[in-house]
Parts: C-alpha cells; sequence; structure tokens
C-alpha cells in the first residue's frame, strides 16, 4: 500500500488532488485509519489513470464518476463514440473561428480604415455563413446559393472588396439621409457587382426570393433600425428604377 504522499509522488498527481477526488467520489482510498489517514493499491492507480485519461477526453467530473460507477465496457465504448463526434464538431468549430479570423486579419490590412460596424457586420456574416447558406437553399436551388456566396467571397478578399466600399457609402448615405437620386446609383453599383449570370439566374427565383425573410440576427447590416426602415421605404418608392 502507499500513503496519499507516496501515490501522489508515484502518479505525479498533487495530494490536494487525491483528496478532492475523494471528496468527489472518483477515487476512494483502499484503506483509511483510524487516524484519518489515506492509503492506496496498484488497483487504485489504474483507478487513477482512468479519470486522467477521460479528464484528457474533455469529460466532466461527473460524467467521470458515473462511467466509473457502471465500470462497463460497453458504456464507456458509447461514451467515447459520442465524445468522438462532439470533439468533431468542435473541431470543425474552431476551424471556422480560424478562418474568420483570417480572413477578418486579411481584410483589415489590405484596408487602410473601414467603419468597425462594417467590419464587425462582415465578420459576424463570415461565422453565420453555413446558416446562411442553409436557410437560402430550403428557398433557392442549392447550386445558386453557392455561386451567390462564391461570388461575394471573391469581392470580399480580392482589393478589400468593392461591395465593402459601397457599403460605406450606403451607411453614410442612410445616415444623412440624402436624396433618393443619391441612393439609387450606389444600391445599383451593389447590384452591378455581381456577374450579369447570377444576376439573371437570381430575376430567375423572383416569386421564391419573395418569401425570403432576413432575419436580422442572421443576415446583419451594419445599420441603425431608424436607418434600415428608411432605406426600405427608399427601396419601395424606388422599386422600379432598380
Amino acid at each position: 500500500m502507499y500513503t496519499i504522499g507516496q501515490f501522489a509522488r508515484k502518479t505525479g498527481v498533487t495530494t490536494r488532488t487525491l483528496r478532492f477526488y475523494d471528496q468527489k467520489g472518483l477515487l476512494k482510498p483502499s484503506r483509511l485509519s483510524e487516524s484519518g489517514r489515506r492509503f492506496y493499491t496498484d488497483k487504485d492507480l489504474l483507478t487513477l489513470q482512468n479519470i486522467l485519461v477521460f479528464k484528457y477526453l474533455g469529460y466532466s467530473l461527473d460524467e467521470i464518476r458515473d462511467m466509473l460507477r457502471k465500470d462497463d465496457g460497453r458504456n464507456w465504448r458509447a461514451s467515447l463514440k459520442r465524445q468522438h463526434q462532439e470533439m468533431l464538431k468542435e473541431k470543425r468549430r474552431i476551424e471556422k473561428v480560424l478562418e474568420t479570423l483570417e480572413n477578418a486579419l486579411a481584410l483589415a490590412e489590405q484596408r487602410e480604415s473601414i467603419d468597425p460596424d462594417i467590419f464587425l457586420s462582415v465578420i459576424h456574416n463570415l461565422v453565420k455563413e453555413d446558416e446562411q447558406k442553409a436557410y437560402l437553399k430550403s428557398l433557392l436551388p442549392e447550386d445558386l446559393v453557392d455561386e451567390l456566396f462564391e461570388t461575394s467571397r471573391e469581392d470580399l478578399l480580392r482589393g478589400g472588396g468593392r461591395f465593402l466600399e459601397m457599403l460605406g457609402k450606403l451607411k453614410e448615405a442612410c445616415r444623412n439621409r440624402s436624396p433618393d437620386e443619391e441612393i439609387i446609383p450606389i444600391l445599383r453599383e451593389m447590384m452591378d457587382l455581381l456577374p450579369n449570370g447570377l444576376v439573371e439566374r437570381l430575376m430567375e427565383q423572383s416569386e421564391r426570393l419573395e418569401g425570403l425573410k432576413f432575419d436580422e440576427e442572421l443576415f446583419p447590416l451594419p445599420l441603425t433600425k431608424d436607418e434600415e426602415r428608411w432605406l426600405e421605404e427608399v427601396i419601395e418608392r424606388n422599386r422600379g428604377q432598380l
């Protein structure tokens, strides 16, 4: 048998951690003396190794305790499979975050200055891209949605993106409540950024496009609520010119 100090030195785990595992019901010492001294065996060593492995795999202490109590290999395998799937999801999430940060940094380096609201809106849209695609594909042909996003991404990351420049002009015009004749050319130029073939395909889906509802959380614009309402009124008044 090992005293708690000996067991700690043998395993590289602190005596404080061992006492904590005892309190949590994860690793009870094999023997407790009348004076309260803890003693451990080689069997406890195996249990501790299992605890450390499960911790490394991302399980909480409560989950580990439940798994150790059941001590069922089949249960462990099922749990490990679930944990593997969760970690794959987390890996994809981290990869998406890294991709977004890399794109944001590249964009920031390409432009001398950029409106913070626009920059944050771009980052948010990059983060939400998969959700946006899923929503649009529920109403439009999948290849059309993919082409639309690919075109937008290419413009965004090439030379800082003309779209960002036009978006900045639009935001400034909305803030100043510029006259319609100044707003319409900006909107037209933003639409002209799309290839003609893509615009034609979008026009073919006009009926479906009318059913789109752009949730502000999913499709954020760098505009205030008042600016959005004002812009909607401008577009409605000049729908025939767009």
